[in-house]
Order: C-alpha cells, then sequence, then structure tokens
C-alpha cells in the first residue's frame, strides 16, 4: 500500500478542526444540585496552510454533491462558531459544478470563501473557462452557494467557440455560463 494515499490533506484536517469548533456538552448535574447556567463558549480557530510545494485542496458539498473544488497555494481559515468559517485562498483554482455534471474552472490571484452561505469572491482579474469552451475575462466573480450561479463585474468579455463575443460590465448566469446575462451599466 502506498504511504501517501495514508496522509491526511490540509483542507480536510481545516474542515475537521472547524466542525470540532462546537462547545461540548454540559455535564449532567445530580438531581439535588442546583441549575447552573452554561458558561463555555464557543473558541475561535485559526487555521493557515501553504501547500509546500503541493496545492491545498478543499472540495465543498451540498447534499452529497460537489458544488465546487478549490486547489490554492495556501489559505487562511477562521471560525469562531464552529459551522461556519471563512478563508481566504492565494492563486486559487476552482473548479465549480453544475447539477447536471457540468464543469467551469476558474482562476484569479485571490478568492475568499464565505462557509455559512458556500459562496466565494474572486478577485484581482479571473479567467473562466466552461467545458463548452466558453471563456470569461471580468475583475470579480462571486459564486453564490444557494443558486448555484455566477455573478461577475468589471471589464467584463465573455467568448464563445463560434465566435461570438459579449462585452459589459457585469454578468450574471449559471456556473456552466451557457444561460447568462452580461449588461452595461447606464
Amino acid at each position: 500500500m502506498n504511504p501517501a494515499v495514508l496522509r491526511p490533506r490540509p483542507a480536510l484536517l481545516v474542515l475537521a478542526l472547524l466542525a470540532s469548533c462546537a462547545p461540548p456538552p454540559a455535564p449532567s448535574a445530580p438531581a439535588s444540585a442546583q441549575p447552573v447556567a452554561p458558561a463555555s463558549t464557543a473558541l475561535p480557530v485559526h487555521v493557515t496552510s501553504s501547500g509546500n510545494g503541493r496545492y491545498t485542496t478543499l472540495t465543498e458539498m451540498k447534499r452529497g454533491r460537489r458544488l465546487y473544488t478549490i486547489r490554492a497555494t495556501s489559505f487562511v481559515a477562521d471560525s469562531v462558531d464552529g459551522g461556519g468559517g471563512n478563508g481566504a485562498f492565494a492563486q486559487p483554482q476552482i473548479t465549480f459544478v453544475d447539477r447536471a455534471g457540468g464543469s467551469t474552472v476558474a482562476n484569479a490571484p485571490k478568492a475568499v470563501l464565505t462557509g455559512a452561505d458556500k459562496s466565494v469572491l474572486m478577485t484581482g482579474g479571473v479567467r473562466a473557462r466552461s467545458q463548452d469552451g466558453n471563456v470569461l475575462h471580468c475583475d470579480r466573480l462571486r459564486y453564490d452557494g444557494n443558486s448555484e450561479r455566477v455573478h461577475g463585474d468589471g471589464n467584463v468579455r465573455l467568448e464563445t467557440p463560434g465566435g461570438l463575443v459579449l462585452v459589459g460590465d457585469t454578468i450574471d448566469g449559471d456556473a456552466r455560463l451557457r444561460n447568462v446575462s452580461v449588461r452595461k451599466r447606464r
């Protein structure tokens, strides 16, 4: 058996740490004791990871289905309540997966993950390419984990394999970049 297979991935360790931050259950008191209000509070957790020559990978799931996978050179994550943390990624490559299994791969200098709503904000100039060959360039791209849609702004340019070029200030659409709306601000 290959020993490398047994090594835990840093992102999995982060998820385990974040999940373990919930306050422990209060011990049960004897019947004769006076009830005491619990004094426990959630402990903040701060995690830093650098790949040491390898990428750090985090996969976000929803009802057993992959929403996206983030591969980055490093990340910093914080959690206070044990359930919804935030993370900042350097040089991320994010693969977004739609409900039908179609994917789009996006790259940017930085990304921020908000765990509560599974959203990701990519900044610093984004380039995304769908499996269908659509190529998107924009300054910022936000993936909404609730609606599973993307919203981009700043110097938006979408190119299709058929040669169609859409230029505008904002883009809204599905994660696969098939059904999109590109608009200019007035």
